[in-house]
């Protein structure tokens, strides 16, 4: 009896065990291969040809998309089909603008499905569809980046030969946004190869539940329409910034010249660099990084906004004579240091600078974010150049304090210093990536402000902006007074060294600043590449940038306006 019992034990586990890798194999069989054997179980009754493989959608903070907003028509050939093929090449090649023996080299060539053309427009594809030819079939295809395309710099570009992300976001997250599985356009026939009744045409993808995924910008597309709309009207070259000082969550971030990533091979060689993305190179910033120096001389106690200087025109530093940007004018005299912010003295922020110290500035530029790259992660954002303190001597030191000589920042940069001022000197990282979902909406992973670092005090945050409004109101950057609400800011001008045809010394324009004056929305920061004058070229810009805004912020969400 026990061996009987140790028997039927053993067939016991012999046929469980069979179970389990029947149903192993069926789980392979059902799941894991499902996609491609239905397939290769369709290959014989299926006649396809790919269309663009799924791309998962770049869209703003409101769901409005920068990617798939445009589509073009695609002409399909399905030989088996075709009765006459003579017949239906003189009527294509008519339409389509091709000789006819293009058309009927394919078909005698190859008699597998093929695509003819793409990029038809509406009313080509329509004439083409009202010639109802058998064989000749005409579909929509949607385009990575449509026409006029938003925030081109910030998405970025993908190899259109392998999907791939190249720039912008589509390569920092090209494993999320790139899809596998090409669409097809197929007909559908028996085994005659003939089309099966109430079947026909049709589109086909199958999923193999690693579709892909989509990214939601911090971006509002209201914002950045604007800014760049305001930048083609003014500038060839340049870039604006703006964030929201309280998160670091960038609103928008613009770069001109502008590109189009359907045609890039038409921008590779162009001279004025249209694919760099200014918002995120390095440029000297000129006086705009008085606002360093002045918050760590505020924050060392060394000066009070009201402390008096005399500003001759001019100041002498180791036997070279710095002057001030209105020399010409004559010596100012008597002047405040918060006058001297608003007027930009450049010899009162020298003398400034030079009790200050190099170690001190250079402390002081690397804690509010200069000298390194920020966390936003795009490819080719640059550090901006600190120089080192043991290089910087009394002359290299007057030049550092007024933003000139081996210093440069990014405007990203810039924004966040802005942002810092007005968060009560507290620093938050800049930040573009609200969060990551599925095709269907679901959030795979949200992106958070970062918690911020006090950097300054309070007091001196309180300080710094009370100096900055007198720029707008009485100083350099009266331009960038925004009416009723009003605004703050620092107008800068960079020497480059280089000089127009006439001679004249060519400068970077720079305004970075906030508005509106109270309770501050934006942290606003326009550079304009050879702009000349902060004062005269960015600020204006500024200024009518944030009026716009502040006019259609209550318009709806995802509308262009």
């Amino acid at each position: 009896m026990a061996f009987n019992v140790e028997r039927i034990y053993k067939l016991m586990l012999f046929f469980g065990f069979l179970g389990f890798l029947l149903i192993i194999r069926l789980f392979f069989l059902q799941i894991i291969d499902g996609p491609m054997l239905t397939v290769q179980s369709l290959s014989g009754r299926v006649q396809e040809v790919p269309m663009e493989v799924a791309r998962g959608e770049i869209v703003d903070r409101n769901g409005y998309p920068l990617t798939n907003t445009a589509e073009h028509f695609s002409v399909i050939v399905f030989p088996s089909q075709i009765r006459d093929v003579q017949a239906t090449a003189d009527k294509i090649a008519s339409t389509l603008g091709i000789p006819p023996e293009q058309f009927t080299a394919k078909i005698s060539k190859d008699q597998r499905a093929f695509k003819l053309k793409s990029d038809l427009d509406a009313l080509t594809a329509q004439k083409i569809n009202t010639l109802n030819l058998a064989g000749i079939l005409v579909t929509t295809e949607k385009m990575r980046y449509g026409y006029n395309s938003l925030a081109a710099h910030i998405t970025g570009y993908i190899n259109l030969a392998d999907n791939r992300g190249v720039s912008g976001i589509e390569a920092m997250f090209d494993n999320i946004l790139r899809g596998n599985q090409p669409e097809y356009a197929a007909a559908l026939v028996d085994a005659t190869q003939q089309i099966i009744p109430g079947l026909g045409y049709k589109k086909m993808r199958l999923d193999n539940g690693a579709g892909p995924n989509n990214v939601v910008l911090t971006i509002d597309s209201r914002i950045q329409k604007i800014v760049e709309s305001v930048l083609d009207k003014h500038t060839p070259k340049g870039a604006v910034v703006i964030m929201r000082p309280s998160t670091g969550e960038i609103l928008a971030m613009a770069s001109r010249p502008n590109f189009d990533a359907n045609n890039l091979d038409q921008y590779l060689a162009r001279d004025a660099a249209p694919l760099l993305n200014r918002a995120i190179a390095a440029y000297q910033p000129g006086s705009v990084f008085k606002l360093v120096v002045a918050a760590a001389a505020l924050e060392s106690h060394m000066v009070q906004p009201q402390d008096v200087f005399f500003d001759h025109g001019f100041i002498d530093i180791n036997g070279i004579r710095f002057k001030g940007w209105d020399y010409d004018r004559g010596p100012r005299g008597k002047i405040s240091f918060q006058d001297a912010l608003a007027y930009s003295s450049n010899p009162v922020f020298i003398e400034v600078g030079q009790k200050l110290g190099a170690e001190k500035i250079v402390e002081y530029a690397k804690k509010l974010g200069f000298g390194h790259k920020t966390k936003l992660n795009f490819d080719g954002e640059a550090d901006g150049n600190l120089p080192a303190v043991d290089n910087i001597y009394p002359g290299e030191l007057a030049n550092l304090s007024i933003g000139q000589g081996e210093f440069e920042a990014t405007p990203v940069q810039m924004a966040a210093l802005v942002s810092t001022i007005v968060n009560d000197g507290i620093k938050v990282e800049p930040y573009i990536i609200s969060k990551l979902t599925s095709a269907d909406g679901v959030v795979i992973k949200n992106y958070y402000p970062s918690r911020g670092t006090r950097v300054l005090s309070r007091q001196t945050a309180l300080q710094m902006r009370e100096m900055m409004a007198s720029v707008t109101q009485y100083g350099t950057g009266q331009a960038a007074y925004v009416d009723g609400v009003g605004s703050a800011g620092k107008t800068g001008s960079a020497e480059t060294g280089r000089k127009d045809p006439e001679g004249k010394g060519i400068s970077h324009a720079w305004f970075a600043g906030y508005a509106p004056l109270q309770q501050p929305q934006f942290a606003v920061v326009v550079f304009i590449e050879d702009g000349m004058s902060g004062g005269d070229v960015a600020a204006p810009i500024f200024r009518e940038i944030v009026t716009e805004i502040l006019q259609n912020q209550n318009s709806e969400p995802g509308k262009p306006y």
